[in-house]
């Protein structure tokens, strides 16, 4: 382990000294001065920090990174092409007809089921991608309200009619 971590300080440690490319300067430029001293642009769209302190993590999410984690390191990821969507009472969103006939189908919830989407996240990516550090840090967030979570359930009704559209879209796949 010891190797490891000193693989992964004396890499970023490089890459802030020496920018291969100016995809590499970009990366570094995206993220905010204010948190320079805790994170670090380890390589893509991947930062890198041993600290897990929630209130890092929330500054980190309303920058717009996702948090993961992995043995002893924050890896929160920078995802450019994707954004935070934030909105406000009197934000002017417009949802398309044919988009709120098909959310029909779901059911969203606003910080509820915590344990179960932890759960979900450990069976769908195993427990590397929300290492239990990153869980407790994402428990005292949700706890104390710094940020809010939403989770989308599926309509058990309309199970049969999904797998089939799923089906379908598999066979005109191939």
């Amino acid at each position: 382990t010891i190797q490891h971590d000193s693989f992964i300080i004396e890499t970023v440690k490089k890459m802030d000294t020496t920018p291969e490319n100016d995809r590499e300067e970009e990366a570094r430029k995206l993220l905010p001065a204010y948190l320079k001293h805790m994170v670090h642009h380890y390589h893509d769209d991947f930062y890198v920090s041993r600290s897990f302190d929630p209130r890092l993590i929330v500054q980190l999410m309303s920058e717009g990174f996702l948090p993961i984690a992995t043995k002893g390191y924050l890896l929160p990821k920078l995802h450019v092409e994707r954004c935070v969507l934030r909105l406000h009472p009197h934000s002017k969103l417009h949802i398309s007809k044919s988009t709120r006939k098909k959310s029909k189908r779901f059911s969203l919830s606003i910080n509820e089921c915590f344990d179960r989407v932890v759960a979900g996240c450990h069976n769908q990516h195993g427990i590397n991608w929300l290492f239990p550090p990153i869980v407790k840090a994402f428990l005292a967030i949700h706890l104390q309200t710094m940020a809010g979570s939403s989770s989308v359930h599926g309509d058990k009704n309309n199970d049969k009619s999904n797998n089939n559209n799923n089906n379908n879209n598999n066979n005109n796949n191939n």
